[in-house]
């Protein structure tokens, strides 16, 4: 099977609104777990939720899903493998041509699970692992020792021959905590990686801390710090790390679309309720009354979610809206009329469409303006630049971003006339020419170029430019001494045959360099955002 950053499958998804089915479902197959995670999105626990489909439901559900195309099927939970009957569905998508992949925390994933797992033709496992410390991921999941479990998890998956993928979710803006766990991960033999960032729903009501801004910054610090090793990363429920990505240079032709929910991707819930995404709780119909091709293929909500003009807010006005489309199960969740556990109930707002199509409350981004980033390089472009072939790395290096992303931002804040251009203020006398003046020529209109021209092949010149003026032709001299820039002077009118009275020597008296900065980049310089 191909690998892509997902760790599944096709790194090709189809287009928005394509007919036919899904590339991706994630199936919420059970809600009971043995942990009490604090970003649990289904609330799952010890007790079943009621109305779960029986085994020959799940049968059926398959025939559905393989009558529209051969997705992949993660099945998930909750935790999959409390389903006594969990190895049976898998072996049945398999026989279906179904590629079956599944998610867990590991906790009950021991060698012979992974066994019968790879068996059943389960082609992938994810496991969940948040943080490379031991005691923070158990107090994270809520259960002593799950840490312990998750790691020889992943040992028993890769000696049973099954591809592993690693879930991260991330508890803090930090780059060092997603560092340590991919360490960690590499050193397991782990190339594929998911950082998800927490969405409020179920127990994920209270996120991780830091605000949007922070966690912009730890987006492109790990496509970053990462674009160069081979490994397959993809941030989750955070669709805008696509402009982030371009913004920086950064090209994946396996990367999807940021937002794929309704697109190439859907959930199931365990009573049979289909959903864009499990962040998105909003349900599109039941598979036990309508059929899923024509939930994906018919359903209002999906199509809204299909067509990127039907957002609005300022995800609407955004040039990125289709490589990235805002998270729609924030924006969905900017409802203050939501409840709490609007998971569990699958409310079904009065207009669904109107909810999910608003913008992403969740990104800093402003379509037409400047983000903190853009002001750091403008702070930096007031600032001396060194005398070397690459500039914007000395600029790159101190606002923390790469040479081509500084580079592509300065290029964007041109094309919108907040950048103009950058010209180099040359101090002659740091270069030994301690007489420098003003010339400026009386040339005939159609000997503008001609005159230029020679006056450009002297190393003394500099700003040799053309005015609408009687004097046409204005250029600076430097030189080591007075004597030089007399003769120097007296070469180029004797060339191009300009007389001395036709010449303005406008020699420097005092000068004077005003340093104005602007400290765009400091906080209390432009407020608070």
């Amino acid at each position: 099977m191909q690998r892509t950053e997902n760790g599944y499958g096709p790194a090709c998804l189809r287009n928005a609104g394509a007919p036919g089915g899904p590339v991706l479902v994630s199936w919420n197959v059970t809600l009971r777990c043995p942990l009490k995670c604090a970003h649990c999105y289904a609330d799952a626990g010890e007790h079943e939720a009621d109305g779960v489909l029986s085994t020959a439901e799940a049968f059926s559900v398959i025939d559905q899903l393989a009558s529209t195309g051969k997705p992949i099927v993660v099945l998930s939970g909750g935790e999959p493998l409390m389903r006594d009957d969990i190895f049976e569905i898998a072996r049945y998508g398999t026989e279906r041509g179904l590629v079956m992949a599944m998610g867990t925390s590991g906790y009950l994933l021991d060698e012979a699970t992974a066994e019968r797992l790879a068996a059943a033709g389960v082609r992938s496992v994810a496991v969940s692992l948040d943080s490379a410390d031991p005691d923070t991921h158990d107090a994270f999941r809520g259960v002593p020792g799950v840490w312990e479990r998750a790691v020889a998890a992943i040992k028993h998956c890769r000696d049973a021959g099954l591809g592993v993928r690693i879930n991260m979710t991330v508890m803090r803006p930090v780059l060092a905590d997603v560092e340590e766990v991919i360490a960690l991960g590499e050193s397991l033999g782990v190339r594929d990686y998911q950082v998800f960032f927490p969405v409020e729903t179920g127990r994920g009501r209270e996120p991780g801390q830091g605000n949007p801004r922070e966690y912009e910054d730890l987006i492109r610090a790990v496509l970053l710090r990462y674009r160069e090793s081979g490994l397959r990363i993809r941030p989750t429920c955070a669709p805008q790390f696509r402009r982030i990505a371009d913004e920086a240079g950064i090209k994946n032709p396996g990367w999807s679309r940021g937002c794929m929910a309704a697109i190439s991707y859907c959930r199931i819930y365990a009573t049979g309720e289909v959903t864009p995404c499990p962040y998105l709780p909003v349900s599109a119909g039941n598979l036990r009354t309508t059929p899923f091709s024509e939930i994906w293929n018919n359903s209002e909500l999906f199509l809204a979610l299909r067509d990127p003009d039907r957002l609005t807010g300022k995800c609407g006005r955004c040039g990125y809206k289709g490589a990235c489309g805002g998270c729609r199960a924030r924006a969905c969740r900017g409802a203050d009329t939501v409840p709490a556990r609007w998971c569990d109930g699958l409310m079904r707002p009065d207009d669904p469409c109107g909810e999910v199509t608003r913008e992403d409350p969740w990104c800093p981004y402003e379509p037409g303006g400047i983000d903190r980033a853009d002001l750091a390089i403008l702070d930096a472009l007031q600032d001396d630049l060194p005398l070397v072939s690459r500039p914007w790395a000395a600029i790159a290096a101190r606002v923390g971003l790469a040479d081509d992303e500084v580079v592509a931002r300065m290029r964007r804040l041109q094309t919108s006339s907040v950048l103009r251009n950058v010209s180099p203020v040359f101090e002659s006398r740091r270069f030994g020419l301690a007489a420098a003046t003003l010339i400026a020529l009386r040339v005939p209109e159609d000997r503008v170029r001609e005159v230029a021209e020679i006056v450009s092949t002297y190393p003394e010149v500099s700003h040799n430019f053309r005015r609408d003026h009687a004097y046409t032709l204005w250029f600076t001299l430097a030189a080591p001494t007075e004597e030089r820039l007399s003769a120097v002077l007296a070469e180029i009118l004797s060339r191009t045959g300009i007389p001395e009275a036709d010449a303005l020597d406008l020699s420097t008296v005092r000068a004077y360099k005003i340093d104005v900065r602007f400290p765009l980049s400091e906080e209390d310089s432009y407020g608070s955002d």
